[in-house]
């Protein structure tokens, strides 16, 4: 009798342990869905604030004085861009490629903000490349860290985040071999024509990456 009582306590043990950490598990979940929704409603506003930004400064060049403008949007991009680094580092503290991600992003960050002084010369075109690697990067550590916290999560969608990184894989090789055919004669042309609607379909590819991040911060919210 005695032993069957400890049979059953024991069986009651291990259930509560599980409980516990499919809790913990859910907690964490939600936590990472939480810095994701923010991220993703951060990366949604990034792209108006930097169109109104061009348009401000054509605006001053052509029709009047905006530098206070300028100024201010400025601020606001810096401090989402600082957000948006927090955040990734946040997220790395359990995958590792959002700590990768977020290096990447300064990194490209970086780069693009010092070529942005440089009259045109060898090294701003270095800066340059060192930029789209830095973006690249940033790209696919991204998604590679979207497919793990997924994990156990929702398959599919880590499955539509792992098809999305080789479309662009497709997309990145095709860009270059475009750029290469274009200092060829008589294929020029085919090759301008095919990076324009390469162009279009990276839009595309971007617009999908969006609707996949926020299902997933979704997905992880649900968890």
């Amino acid at each position: 009798m005695f032993e069957d009582d400890n049979y059953f306590g024991s069986i009651n043990q291990d259930k509560e342990r599980e409980q516990k950490l499919m809790q913990d598990r859910r907690d964490r979940t939600h936590k990472r869905g939480l810095y994701y929704f923010i991220l993703f409603w951060l990366t949604i506003l990034s792209i108006p604030l930097t169109f109104l930004g061009s348009i401000a400064g054509a605006a001053e060049v052509f029709l009047f004085n905006t530098s206070n403008v300028l100024l201010l949007m400025a601020a606001v991009v810096i401090a989402i861009g600082i957000a948006v680094v927090v955040l990734l580092f946040l997220l790395g503290k359990d995958e590792s490629c959002f700590t990768i991600a977020a290096i990447a992003y300064i990194l490209q960050v970086l780069f693009n903000s010092i070529s942005e002084f440089l009259p045109d010369s060898l090294f701003k075109v270095v800066l340059s490349l060192l930029t789209m690697v830095a973006s690249l990067f940033y790209l696919f550590e991204f998604i590679n860290g979207s497919i793990y916290i997924l994990a156990g999560v929702d398959d599919y969608l880590a499955d539509s985040w792992e098809t999305l990184k080789k479309i662009f894989i497709y997309a990145a090789v095709g860009f270059v071999i475009c750029l290469i055919l274009v200092f060829i004669p008589f294929i020029s042309i085919l090759a301008i024509l095919a990076m324009i609607i390469g162009v279009i379909g990276l839009i595309v590819l971007v617009i999908w990456q969006w609707v996949l991040m926020f299902k997933t911060a979704r997905a992880l919210r649900n968890f």
